[in-house]
């Protein structure tokens, strides 16, 4: 039944979000704002927010999920990854991003993540004719922003170097004017951080940050989680290559970029991992929702979508109360 319902391409389902979200995040609302973090300029901002107005914290946390939520359905489907539109995504994103998260661990890659998003359907609006320029530019802007949030988005620009590459035929300008787009937020930044007497700015060092919370070591969890995740990957991988094989090139070509996303999403992870022994969960939430729905596109087993939907909120609900 749950999943039938976001299966369907009716927007009434998204109500199903005001009662999801809060109730898999009611423990993140607890957790305090760590001051002595470094952080990117808007994080610092925020936080000063929620130091100053404690309630916004909880507000801004349930409605970025929410907002992320929303988005991923529109960017799977203006960007055709699937044939059938639905609302899947906006059920898995909250319910694995639970799943994977420990209380604290989502700010400030969280916040940043709506403008990751805008700025992927900005690139995968592009067509093999026209003009590129504005949307590309839009499309590092927004990057530059997001970095601002969380440094290593910047990184993201590989993404619309590589949308470019399969969705256009090859233009140095088309190449730079996103990269542009990057720098242009962050000598901006620069400079209003300047006027704001902020003498030494390092974003470098934010990207080193220390695990916000004790790691869990529950080996059952881990043990159930790990092998839900590789079946649910199996099948989602199996039912892309038929997505992929049947469509037609521009169809193929953005779900080329999409498989960028998730390569580069991926690199992010193990960078950050490698540096600072946990990563943001929400890094890992984002491409796992797309990929997920592709396992539960299909009617034939309505009964097996149903217990794997229902599995999965089990582990979110498990692993925020259990």
């Amino acid at each position: 039944m749950l999943v039938r319902l976001f299966r369907s391409n009716q927007p009434g389902v998204l109500i199903g979000l005001l009662v999801l979200v809060p109730l898999l995040f009611l423990r993140h609302l607890q957790v305090p704002v760590d001051p002595t973090a470094v952080v990117m300029p808007f994080q610092g901002r925020m936080q000063a927010l929620f130091m100053a107005v404690p309630w916004t914290q909880a507000v801004l946390l349930l409605f970025t999920i929410g907002v992320i939520a929303i988005q991923l359905i529109g960017v799977m489907g203006e960007a055709e990854l699937v044939e059938r539109r639905n609302h899947l995504p906006a059920f898995l994103f909250p319910v694995l991003l639970a799943t994977l998260a420990a209380p604290g661990t989502l700010e400030p890659a969280l916040y940043g993540m709506p403008l990751v998003l805008w700025a992927m359907r900005r690139t995968w609006s592009l067509t093999s004719g026209g003009d590129a320029l504005r949307p590309l530019f839009d499309a590092g802007l927004l990057l530059g922003f997001a970095a601002l949030f969380y440094m290593p988005y910047a990184f993201l620009v590989v993404v619309v170097w590589a949308s470019v590459s399969v969705v256009r035929p090859f233009s140095w300008r088309e190449y730079l004017v996103p990269l542009i787009g990057v720098l242009l937020v962050f000598y901006l930044a620069w400079g209003v951080l300047t006027l704001a007497g902020v003498e030494v700015w390092q974003p470098l060092r934010t990207i080193a940050r220390r695990a916000p919370f004790a790691l869990s070591r529950n080996g059952v969890f881990q043990s159930i989680l790990g092998v839900m995740f590789l079946a649910f990957l199996s099948i989602s991988l199996y039912q892309f290559a038929r997505h992929y094989n049947r469509g037609v090139v521009r169809e193929q070509n953005l779900r080329s970029a999409f498989l960028a996303f998730v390569a580069t999403l991926g690199v992010v992870i193990g960078l950050v991992s490698a540096l600072n022994k946990w990563y943001p969960p929400v890094l890992l939430a984002v491409p796992l929702a797309l990929l997920f729905t592709f396992a539960l596109l299909g009617t034939r087993r309505p009964l097996l979508s149903e217990t794997a939907g229902l599995a999965l909120l089990g582990m979110a609900l498990w692993k925020q109360f259990g």
